[in-house]
């Protein structure tokens, strides 16, 4: 399992670098004719520590989703109890501290040239975002004369429909040309919105 290390975020950036200073036609030729040698040496770090963190130079493109469940998780806990569950989602995500090289790496995602593997990142991160929801849900929602396996029921498909919006929002700017974070909360904005109307 990948694990966080401060330095990640400038392996992130040496890894766009050097794709983006490469030749040849395609991302996909470009990624992989960037090494972990010389990603590792660029962000002073050795390739045996590489290693430690990383199976491979892909799992630096996923890095950050783990680092981005935790921070979710804490703000997601201090959010005010009987707050729609929508406005504690985007105010959450809002508070993702978002690294610059963000955008870069995003185009590096939608050209990977193993589709399955983005999609398998995706799919884990995604139910570990539904997690969070579903026990906040379960926490502070009120659930009245409903039997607790309604009520259970209940969290858990808000939980997973939530998530697979904002999940489906981020595949949606991984797969067009605007890279903008800008462009990314609109169309998180535009998910939940859409979400909202049918969960309320």
């Amino acid at each position: 399992m990948d694990a966080w290390h401060p330095v990640t975020p400038l392996l992130m950036r040496r890894l766009v670098e050097h794709v983006e200073t490469r030749g040849g036609t395609s991302a996909k030729a470009k990624h992989q004719a960037t090494t972990i040698a010389e990603i590792a040496a660029d962000a002073g770090v050795t390739e045996r520590t590489f290693y430690r963190y990383f199976p491979s130079k892909e799992h630096i493109l996923f890095s950050d989703y783990d680092a981005r469940l935790d921070w979710f998780r804490t703000a997601l806990r201090v959010r005010p109890p009987r707050e729609p569950i929508t406005v504690s989602v985007r105010a959450a995500a809002e508070s993702f501290p978002y690294n610059e090289a963000l955008p870069q790496i995003a185009q590096l995602r939608a050209g990977h040239p193993d589709r399955d593997v983005v999609n398998a990142h995706l799919h884990r991160v995604q139910a570990g975002f539904a997690d969070e929801i579903e026990q906040h849900l379960v926490r502070n929602t009120e659930r009245g004369g409903e039997p607790a396996t309604d009520a259970a029921l209940r969290a858990r498909l808000q939980a997973h429909c939530i998530s697979a919006a904002m999940f489906g929002a981020l595949d949606t700017w991984l797969n067009t040309a605007d890279h903008r974070i800008t462009e990314l909360e609109r169309l998180i904005d535009l998910a939940l919105h859409i979400i909202n109307d049918g969960i309320r």
